[in-house]
């Protein structure tokens, strides 16, 4: 059996070391220099010859950057004649803009894709990719991971705590792209209905209003589920609607928190009983706001 060896860089350092742990495979250790010019230097400082590598990195917060750290360290770690690399994205930045939108507009997730296609590594993987067709981008073999059995476990048993019906359970799609989502959140609590929400969004990170499909949300609980929440606008808007139509409690859950801005005090403010997100992205939180583990889904 190969030696495992999984690295982290400027992101997910919490999550590779639980890895690590779980796995008991070595934690590499990497060198990133900055130089006064802006550029910067990643190398791996650990010995990877014939080992089976990991790395770990969200493309968030400055994604280019987080890139291009990427690109570096997947150099570096190659001229050690590994057995193999796998890169996992948690978070796989860019992922929004996978299509033409505006005129003129580039499609800037397949200019991403062509360069990590680039790196020639084994395999790359992430976690509830934003839209499907973006593994048609890649030519390096690209796995999305689910997190609905996570998030299923954390309401099934949010709904015994609380002794919720199962019945008057509501599962919220923001919009028609969460909607494969909702279903599978569906399927994990048995006697849930969905209802989709109509967004229309006139530019990029502004929601003009939401409509609801199905109004039959009165007196139940409502659980909106998103892959991405940015600068809050649409689960805000969306609770409030919710409420509106005369649901219970509205809960919210996504896998990826980017919370740009002042996101997380407009959703502390936008009562929300219960608010959830995956660690695919690492920021320090208030306790108020659940934090659940992906690391369970990783498998080196």
């Amino acid at each position: 059996m190969k030696k495992k060896i999984i690295y982290s860089l400027s992101s997910n350092k919490d999550l590779a070391r639980k890895i690590s742990r779980t796995e008991k495979a070595e934690l590499g250790r990497v060198s990133i220099d900055h130089f006064a010019d802006g550029e910067i230097l990643v190398k791996t400082l650990s010995d990877v010859k014939n080992k089976d590598v990991t790395i770990v990195e969200s493309t968030a917060k400055n994604a280019h950057e987080r890139l291009f750290e990427l690109l570096l360290l997947i150099d570096s770690i190659k001229r050690g004649k590994p057995h193999s690399i796998n890169l996992y994205i948690p978070y796989f930045g860019y992922s929004r803009q996978e299509r033409v939108s505006w005129i003129n507009e580039p499609i800037s997730c397949q200019v991403v894709a062509n360069i990590l296609d680039t790196a020639k590594v084994d395999k790359i993987l992430t976690f509830d990719l934003h839209h499907p067709d973006i593994k048609k981008f890649f030519n390096t073999k690209f796995v999305s991971i689910p997190t609905a059995s996570l998030f299923g476990k954390y309401y099934r048993e949010y709904i015994r705590k609380h002794k919720i019906n199962p019945k008057d359970v509501v599962v919220v799609s923001p919009d028609h792209g969460s909607n494969t989502r909702a279903d599978q959140l569906v399927k994990e609590l048995p006697g849930s209905k969905k209802v989709i929400l109509n967004k229309h969004r006139p530019a990029p990170n502004f929601v003009e209003h939401l409509e609801i499909n199905n109004k039959n949300i009165s007196g139940k609980t409502c659980i909106i589920i998103d892959d991405i929440i940015d600068t809050g606008g649409t689960i805000v808007s969306a609770t409030n609607l919710l409420y509106k139509y005369g649901a219970k409690d509205v809960l919210a859950c996504a896998s990826h928190a980017v919370l740009s801005g002042n996101s997380v005090n407009k959703l502390l403010n936008a009562n929300i009983s219960d608010l959830v997100f995956t660690n695919s992205i690492e920021t320090d939180l208030v306790k108020s706001i659940k934090i659940i583990d992906i690391s369970s889904l990783i498998e080196l």
